[in-house]
C-alpha cells in the first residue's frame, strides 16, 4: 500500500513539473511574439486576398494576418485555396506575391533576407529594389541550393519532390546548386533545381506577348482578344493553349494553325494561368512552356454625371458657363476633356487635362449643338481608355432672348435674372442596397417651388443613354422605380411648369444599386483558444456585438452531432448542465432580414471532470 501510494505521488509531482514548466515556456514565448521593440521588420504585409495566416518562429499556432502588418524573423506565411498576398520588403522597392495554397518562411541570414518555399508558387519583384544598392540580397534556399534573386524579377514554384522551378522574367538570377556549382539565369530563361543541379528548359520557349510581368488593361465596354505569341517551338508544331484559375487544373482552350505562333485568346477580365503545349502532326509531344499567369483588368472612362447625352440645357445667361462634372476611376493618373462645336470633330474649342479634378465649367457657349468627351490614362499604361462620344445643346431661354430684344430696344427695360432650379439628394441615395429585388428610391429637395407642376425622371443604366429612355413624370419629389439588375445607374431630373415647359433642370446622379450583404460572423471572447467553463459546470460564452444584427443563434455539438441550436438577443449567455468533456461551439448572427450570416471558426469548449464543490462533513452523530 505504501509503495503504491508513493509511485501516486512521484507520478503526481512529475505532471506537475511538467505542466509548470509548459506554461512557464508558453508565456515566455508569449511575450517574445508580442514584444519586437529592438527587431526592426523583414517586410510588410500589403494587398490581402481571403484568408492569410502567418506563424511565427516562436509559437506552435497559426494566426490570421491583415494587410499593414509588420513581419519578422522566421516567421512563415501561408495562403488557402483562394487566398493570395503581397509581402512589401522594408527599405526598397521589392516585393512578393504568393499564391493560393503556398507556404514561405522569411528568415534573415547574414545580412540578406532567405525565403524557404516549403509548398506552392510565388512571384518575385526584386530587380527594382536593387537600383539604389543599399538593398540586402534576397535568395530562396531549397534543399538542392540556393537561387539569389536580387537581381531579377523571377516566377518560382516547388516541383516534384524538392526540386525547384526558376523562371526569370526580366534581369538575372545566380543559381548555386548544393555540389557548390554556379550557374546563371537571364531574361526569359526556365530551369528546375534539383538533386542532380539546375537542369535547363530544353525547349527554350520564349513569350513576346503579352507582358509576363505586367497586367494587361483593357476597355471595360471593349473587350477584346489578347495575342498571345511565342518563339522557340519547332517550325511544324501544333500549338494549344491551355488556361485555368490555377496551376492544377487547365484545359485547352484555343490552338494555333500548324507553323503559327500567335493566338488570339479570348479571356475575361480575372486572372489566368496559362501555358503552351507543342505537339506534332502525329500528336506527338515536342514540349511545352512553364505555367505563367496574367491579369486582365477592367479599365473605365470616367463616369459622366454631367450633361447627359443629347439633354438640352436651358440657359439663362448670354454667353453661357457650362459646366461639366464626372466621377475617376482609383487608379487614374490624367483625364483629358475635349469639345468640339460640329459633328466632323474638325472644329475643337476646348483639350483640358485634369488629375484629382472632378468638375470644370467652361466659359462662353452660345447656343448650339457641342460634342464632346472624357479620356482617362493610368498608372500603369500609355494607353488611353476613350470614353463615349456624346453631345448636348444649349438652349436660349425665351424669357432671356426676350430681354435681348427689349435690351437692344431704343428704351430698354431692366428684367430681372431668372435663377435656374436647384435640385439636391443626400448621399445616402448614391449606394442603395436591396434584399429581394433591385430597385432604386429617390427623393430630392427644389428651390423656387411655386414654378414647379411635375417632374420629369430618367433613370437609365450607365451604358445607356439618356435620349434613349422615356421619362418618367411624378407630381411629388420622390421615386421608386425597380430596376433589371444590380449596376451603376445615372439618374436626371427636369422639372416643368404647368404649361409642360422645362424651367430647370438637376445635375445627373449616378447610383449604384447593389446585394444587402449578409452579416460577418461573430467572434467569441477570448478570440484564441479553447473556452473553458467553470469548476461548477457553468459554461459562460460572450461573443462581439455584430451591427444589424437582430439575434444570434449559438450551435453545441459533441463529436460531430448537434446537441443544441439557441437563438439570442444579447451577446452573452450562461449554459448548465453539459456533462464534463469536449464540445464544439459556433456563432453566427442573422439580420433583421431574417438572413442567415457567416458562420465564425469552430472553438473548442472544456467542462471540467472536477468540481469546486466540497463534499458535505458529518458534525455530530446521536445514538439513542
Amino acid at each position: 500500500m505504501k509503495n503504491q501510494v508513493k509511485r501516486l505521488v512521484v507520478a503526481a509531482i512529475s505532471s506537475s513539473s511538467v505542466f509548470a514548466l509548459t506554461w512557464i515556456w508558453y508565456q515566455s514565448t508569449d511575450k517574445q511574439q508580442n514584444s519586437h521593440t529592438n527587431e526592426k521588420p523583414l517586410a510588410y504585409v500589403g494587398k490581402v486576398v481571403d484568408d492569410i495566416q502567418r506563424r511565427p518562429a516562436t509559437r506552435l499556432l497559426w494566426q490570421l494576418v491583415n494587410s499593414g502588418e509588420p513581419l519578422y524573423d522566421g516567421e512563415a506565411i501561408r495562403t488557402s485555396d483562394r487566398g493570395e498576398v503581397r509581402i512589401q520588403f522594408t527599405d526598397s522597392d521589392r516585393y512578393l506575391d504568393l499564391e493560393p495554397e503556398s507556404l514561405i518562411v522569411i528568415k534573415k541570414s547574414q545580412g540578406e533576407i532567405a525565403l524557404d518555399l516549403m509548398e506552392g508558387s510565388l512571384f518575385v519583384n526584386a530587380k527594382a529594389g536593387n537600383e539604389d544598392g543599399n538593398a540586402p540580397g534576397l535568395v530562396l534556399n531549397s534543399a538542392n541550393g540556393k537561387v539569389d534573386l536580387s537581381q531579377a524579377s523571377a516566377s518560382l514554384s516547388k516541383g516534384s519532390g524538392n526540386s525547384v522551378d526558376v523562371q526569370v522574367l526580366e534581369g538575372k538570377a545566380s543559381v548555386k546548386s548544393k555540389d557548390g556549382k554556379s550557374q546563371e539565369i537571364s531574361t526569359g530563361s526556365f530551369g528546375a533545381l534539383g538533386a542532380s543541379g539546375l537542369q535547363f528548359d530544353k525547349n527554350s520557349v520564349k513569350i513576346t506577348s503579352p507582358n509576363l510581368q505586367k497586367p494587361v488593361a483593357m476597355n471595360a465596354d471593349d473587350l477584346q482578344p489578347i495575342p498571345i505569341k511565342w518563339s522557340g517551338f519547332p517550325a511544324n508544331a501544333q500549338v494549344s493553349l491551355f488556361t485555368g484559375t490555377n496551376r492544377r487544373e487547365m484545359k485547352e482552350m484555343a490552338k494555333a494553325p500548324a507553323g503559327d505562333s500567335v493566338i488570339m485568346a479570348k479571356l475575361p477580365f480575372g486572372k489566368h494561368y496559362w501555358k503552351l503545349v507543342a505537339k506534332s502532326a502525329d500528336g506527338e509531344s515536342l514540349g511545352e512552356s512553364p505555367i505563367y499567369r496574367t491579369e486582365i483588368q477592367a479599365r473605365y472612362a470616367p463616369t459622366v454625371t454631367f450633361p447627359t447625352a443629347d439633354v438640352e440645357i436651358p440657359a439663362h445667361t448670354n454667353p453661357f458657363d457650362m459646366t461639366f462634372k464626372w466621377q475617376k476611376s482609383d487608379d487614374t493618373r490624367q483625364m483629358t476633356l475635349q469639345v468640339w462645336s460640329d459633328a466632323k470633330l474638325t472644329q475643337p474649342i476646348a483639350t483640358k487635362t485634369f488629375t484629382t479634378e472632378d468638375s470644370y465649367t467652361m466659359p462662353g457657349l452660345q447656343e448650339g449643338t457641342y460634342y464632346w468627351r472624357m479620356t482617362s490614362y493610368f498608372n500603369d499604361s500609355d494607353k488611353p481608355v476613350l470614353g463615349k462620344m456624346q453631345k448636348f445643346s444649349v438652349k436660349f431661354t425665351e424669357m432671356l432672348k426676350q430681354a435681348s430684344a427689349e435690351a437692344a430696344a431704343p428704351t430698354p427695360a431692366p428684367k430681372p435674372e431668372v435663377k435656374p432650379l436647384a435640385f439636391t439628394m443626400t448621399e445616402s441615395q448614391m449606394t442603395q442596397y436591396f434584399v429581394d429585388a433591385p430597385k432604386v428610391n429617390m427623393s430630392w429637395g427644389t428651390e423656387n417651388m411655386q414654378n414647379v407642376s411635375a417632374y420629369r425622371v430618367r433613370l437609365h443604366d450607365e451604358t445607356q443613354t439618356a435620349a434613349d429612355v422615356q421619362p418618367v413624370e411624378v407630381k411629388e419629389n420622390k421615386l421608386t422605380a425597380a430596376v433589371p439588375k444590380p449596376g451603376r445607374y445615372i439618374a436626371s431630373i427636369e422639372a416643368v411648369d404647368k404649361d409642360g415647359q422645362v424651367v430647370g433642370s438637376g445635375t445627373s446622379q449616378a447610383i449604384t444599386v447593389t446585394p444587402m450583404p449578409i452579416l460577418k460572423a461573430p467572434l467569441f471572447i477570448p478570440a484564441e483558444g479553447p473556452l473553458q467553463a467553470s469548476m461548477d459546470g457553468r459554461s459562460t460564452l460572450e461573443w462581439n456585438k455584430i451591427d444589424g444584427a437582430a439575434d444570434y443563434e449559438l450551435v453545441i455539438k459533441k463529436d460531430g452531432k448537434e446537441l443544441k441550436r439557441t437563438k439570442y438577443k444579447n451577446t452573452s449567455t450562461a449554459i448548465r448542465n453539459l456533462l464534463p468533456g469536449e464540445y464544439e461551439v459556433m456563432i453566427s448572427a442573422q439580420d433583421t432580414y431574417g438572413r442567415a450570416g457567416e458562420t465564425g471558426p469552430v472553438r473548442k469548449l472544456i467542462v471540467p471532470d472536477k468540481s469546486n464543490l466540497k463534499a458535505p462533513t458529518l458534525k455530530k452523530i446521536k445514538v439513542n
